[in-house]
């Protein structure tokens, strides 16, 4: 199976105050783990969803900008077929991790998506291009996001510790990179 790598970089970065993707995490930008992770784990091509000429990625700009990460996830799935998705917010997300969400898919159609704690987290996950119509019928109605658009009997998880995918969303998650993982 042929897996593009789809990194999601179309946020505003509010809570940020700056963009994400691009904030310097020893010496490379944030967006650059999640690639090089993403590579180790078999993605044969990674590309930016979201109007990001500025990474050195071939970029899916947003037929449809400020629609949410859903409309990138289907027009990607369009495009390019079976997606490992992952935020550029997450510098941490391993590798293996993502093997195991690939491997756990096998012959299924469902994603399968990141659990942790109880709580969905299916901007990391994998999408075959079987789960398109599911998405865009969960997008039709209204959803902007895949959480929003899958049932629960639509997916497969993988369930992991929370600190394994720490989202970096403010400047304080960003300082805390620094000692959570001795950077």
């Amino acid at each position: 199976m042929r897996i593009t790598g789809a990194v999601l970089c179309g946020g505003a970065s509010s809570r940020m105050g700056r963009d994400k993707a691009t904030l310097d995490l020893r010496g490379r930008p944030m967006v650059e783990w999640v690639v090089d992770a993403m590579k180790e784990a078999g993605a044969a091509t990674v590309v930016a969803l979201g109007d990001r000429p500025d990474l050195q990625l071939p970029v899916l700009v947003d037929r449809e900008p400020g629609s949410g990460p859903l409309a990138a996830i289907i027009g990607a799935i369009e495009q390019y077929g079976t997606l490992l998705v992952c935020p550029c917010d997450v510098p941490m997300v391993s590798s293996q991790l993502l093997r195991e969400i690939i491997s756990s898919a096998g012959a299924a159609k469902e994603p399968v998506v990141l659990a942790h704690s109880g709580r969905l987290e299916p901007l990391i996950g994998l999408y075959k291009e079987e789960s398109l119509e599911l998405l865009k019928i969960g997008y039709s109605k209204g959803a902007r996001g895949p959480k929003m658009a899958l049932n629960r009997q639509d997916y497969r998880t993988v369930h992991v510790a929370p600190d394994c995918v720490q989202n970096v969303n403010t400047p304080e998650d960003f300082e805390s990179l620094f000692s959570k993982f001795e950077l």
